[in-house]
């Protein structure tokens, strides 16, 4: 599983008891179809981040990790990534490449999703270029919607400050920015960006100790949450809380993961619902998948109850044909409260599934709607999925396709597809 190198706000519906509920996983009956496959060229390659869903026209937006511009600078032999809409025409889905990072000082190599504000941008960060120091090591870049002209808002050029930015990103109220980065500080930053009148943003560092976090954030009015790889009790990974208080931004962990099969749980990018409680996934935690040597992972919440937090696991994965290790996009939830997800291994052909827990009477039933094939039909899930009004679902897989590309022949450059219940 790959790993190192928005807030979203659920519909109203009433939450069931959060408890575990181990139940036999089933199949549903899912039409399963492929909107694109990516070529490895100019319309990008490896899509790691979740898509941005447009209700109202249908149109999905994304970006690829690799591929598009193929002289790219810093060495980037697969190009340095793209930003993508696929649009449903009278002659079925059209991919568009709207932006072809360069590697410079654009920035290269997108993994956060978009992210979108009212003043007509898309928002996101990279996880390398910006050319301040060893070639970039990422930047946080807007584009705006209809010209599709690409601009960097903010250049990470010391470690102090941050370094790969590559989780999702969120505002306040105020139009305030907020992310993470894994490297930088001591051990990882948290950071907020605020723009000016005159267009410029300027960092200030909220945290630089919190223990390498690869997810984003989400939040709730001023305060900020997070998962890390390496923090809480355990040193396997932690859920956290940033609060702003008068003296500053004060920092505490909220829940301690606890590995027992290897190091650290992976956690997930975070969802946050109506009532303040956090969803997420953990790709290394939970029962073992014997013969392998990680665990199979699980679906979490953190149900906040007055000034306290407590964590529910609502599923662990059983074994690897009922699918292993959850992806690192947040969970998307549909209007009924359904929870889906994606396993970036395992199911009937071990390339991957895509997942539904629905909330029953005594805690959640899991169903898996759709194992990935592998090769043509697609491999490995990393970014989550967003569902539309009418209940289809749409999210990448990072590999498979059968890309034409040089770099794809071997295990493919991904594909979009859509599963319709």
């Amino acid at each position: 599983m790959p790993r190192p190198c928005s807030y979203l706000s659920l519909p109203a519906f009433t939450v069931f008891s959060l408890t575990l509920i181990l139940v036999t996983h089933s199949f549903a009956a899912s039409k399963a179809r492929i909107l694109h496959k990516f070529q490895g060229g100019n319309d990008g390659a490896n899509p790691w981040a979740s898509l941005l869903l447009d209700n109202k026209t249908g149109t999905l937006y994304g970006t690829t990790e690799d591929g598009g511009n193929q002289i790219c600078q810093n060495s980037f032999d697969m190009g340095c990534g793209t930003i993508f809409s696929l649009s449903l025409t009278s002659n079925g889905w059209r991919e568009t490449v709207l932006y072809r990072f360069r590697g410079g000082d654009d920035g290269a190599l997108p993994r956060a999703p978009l992210a979108t504000r009212p003043d007509g941008y898309f928002y996101s960060t990279t996880t390398s270029g910006g050319g301040a120091i060893q070639g970039g090591i990422g930047t946080a870049f807007r584009i705006k919607r209809g010209t599709w002209k690409e601009a960097v808002i903010f250049r990470f050029s010391s470690y102090q400050e941050g370094a790969y930015p590559q989780g999702a990103v969120a505002f306040d109220r105020k139009g305030n920015l907020y992310g993470l980065t894994p490297d930088g500080g001591s051990s990882g930053v948290a950071f907020k960006l605020i723009p000016s009148p005159r267009g410029e943003w300027k960092e200030v560092v909220l945290d630089e100790n919190l223990g390498l976090p690869y997810a984003g954030v989400v939040i709730d009015q001023d305060n900020l949450y997070g998962t890390t790889d390496e923090n809480g009790t355990f040193s396997d990974g932690s859920v956290f809380e940033l609060s702003h208080t008068e003296p500053g931004w004060q920092f505490a962990n909220i829940y301690s993961f606890q590995d027992t099969a290897s190091f650290g749980v992976e956690p997930s990018d975070l969802t946050i619902d109506e009532k303040g409680n956090l969803f997420g996934f953990a790709a290394d935690a939970g029962i073992v998948c014997y013969p392998h040597p990680y665990s199979c992972g699980t679906v979490f919440a953190m149900i906040r109850r007055g000034g306290t937090w407590q964590e529910k696991t609502l599923y662990q994965f059983k074994n690897v044909a009922d699918g292993s290790g959850p992806g690192y996009g947040a969970p998307a939830f549909d209007s009924a409260g359904n929870l889906y997800g994606t396993t970036q291994g395992g199911g009937k052909y071990g390339f991957g599934t895509v997942f539904k827990l629905s909330p029953v009477k005594d805690g959640w039933q899991k169903t898996t709607l759709y194992s990935f094939p592998g090769g043509a039909g697609g491999a490995e899930p990393i970014g989550g999925l967003v569902v539309d009004r009418h209940g289809n679902i749409f999210g990448t897989t990072y590999f498979g396709g059968g890309g034409k590309g040089e770099h794809c022949k071997k295990q493919g450059c991904g594909i979009v597809f859509e599963i319709t219940p």
